[in-house]
């Protein structure tokens, strides 16, 4: 790994639930086609989740803040999990949702 990653998983329970989880990747592709801050790296799914990857170009914070604010537009906040993984590490940290117990597995 070379680059710091963001990844926001969502639930993926049901086939019919790929268009809209497709349509939450392509909002978040627009959002950061409009400014320099990221770079949306595609996505995986399996095992009931769908993974979006995504390289911050500079800090975490603004990049989280705008994820967080287009995943509510899409109502999938209350959903997701967003977690960061340093460059340096292959550990995880759930940044998304506050004070989160569970263990985060890609």
């Amino acid at each position: 790994m070379t680059k710091n990653q963001l990844i926001v998983q969502l639930p993926a329970a049901e086939s019919s639930d790929f268009d809209t989880l497709i349509h939450v990747e392509e909002t978040l592709i627009q959002a950061f086609s409009q400014n320099n801050l990221a770079v949306v790296d595609g996505h995986d799914i399996g095992e009931g989740k769908f993974n979006i990857f995504i390289f911050p170009k500079g800090s975490w914070g603004p990049v989280i803040e705008r994820v967080q604010a287009f995943l509510k537009l899409r109502g999938v906040l209350n959903k997701a999990l967003i977690v960061k993984r340093l460059k340096s590490s292959e550990r995880y940290v759930v940044v998304w949702p506050d004070k989160y117990s569970g263990e985060f597995k890609l």
